[in-house]
């Protein structure tokens, strides 16, 4: 069985492209490509209550099943607005597509982990840029938008351990041989941005998290997918392939062609047996 992975769709940033055409040709390529399962690895709009809209016509329209975890944009609201971001996660969790707190066994080799994990300032120039500056998150005249739309009550650092402990009870719960994990925050060095920029080094705070960095010794994790980072690639250590795999802003696609840039973003996993019902087989 074929399971496709992709993320950062962002839907609403491409002015040029629909969020109906995203959604065709998401349809599209599913079934050209002969897809048994679709996982979205997040920041797939800029509102929690598109991101909602569009996994759920995605699924109305799809003949396969499509599951997602958000991304730290699908937690956006607007500037004005009070927030309730525990509340929006609690409207994920409880979502029936949504992977959070809810590991899936695809069959009876491999089990699917899926939560977006958060950035805990593991990485950047702590010569160049204190703390204060970081927790802020404002350098000159660039603003991570995090913290003007989201409001977690805590800082990021207690978020990052929060959801690294969510993460490990859901593999602790995993009976199988083997575990795909996807997250939205990178767990390893290696995926934060590598651009000798002020700007950029100071943003790689918001990129990564090292509360899961031990967590593939641990686990029989043979893949992780990544998202949060624009680029896509591909690296090997020891026993897992760690993958991003982000479609990001037009801008930033190497063509204009929303075709090929989901074709070249999506990942598929050519799992060794059929994917059983998957509707049953959340693990309690």
């Amino acid at each position: 069985m074929r399971v496709g992975f992709i993320s950062d769709l962002h839907v609403d940033r491409n002015v040029e492209v629909s969020s109906i055409q995203y959604l065709k040709t998401l349809l599209e390529i599913s079934k050209e490509q002969k897809l048994g399962m679709l996982v979205i690895g997040g920041d797939i709009s800029n509102h929690y209550s598109t991101t909602i809209r569009f996994v759920e016509e995605l699924q109305n329209q799809a003949e396969i099943p499509v599951f997602f975890i958000p991304g730290n944009h699908d937690f956006w609201e607007e500037q004005d607005a009070t927030k309730d971001t525990q509340g929006i996660y609690q409207l994920y969790k409880d979502h029936p597509q949504s992977l959070i707190e809810h590991p899936l066994q695809l069959n009876e080799t491999y089990t699917l982990v899926g939560h977006p994990a958060w950035y805990n300032h593991a990485v950047y120039d702590q010569e160049q840029f204190t703390a204060e500056e970081v927790e802020h998150g404002k350098f000159r005249w660039a603003y991570w938008q995090d913290k003007l739309r989201l409001d977690w009550k805590m800082p990021d650092q207690d978020v990052s351990r929060s959801f690294s402990k969510i993460v490990e009870k859901d593999l602790e719960k995993v009976t199988t041989d083997r575990i795909i994990l996807q997250t939205h925050v990178v767990t390893i060095p290696e995926y934060t941005m590598p651009m000798p920029h002020r700007v950029f080094d100071f943003f790689n705070a918001y990129i990564a998290t090292d509360d899961l960095k031990n967590i593939h010794r641990k686990y029989p994790i043979t893949h992780q997918l990544m998202g949060h980072v624009h680029f896509r690639e591909k690296i090997t250590r020891e026993d897992t392939q760690f993958i991003t795999n982000s479609l990001g802003y037009r801008r930033e696609w190497r063509s204009k062609d929303l075709y090929q840039e989901i074709q070249n973003s999506l990942v598929i996993l050519d799992l060794e047996d059929k994917i059983t019902n998957s509707s049953s087989l959340f693990l309690k």
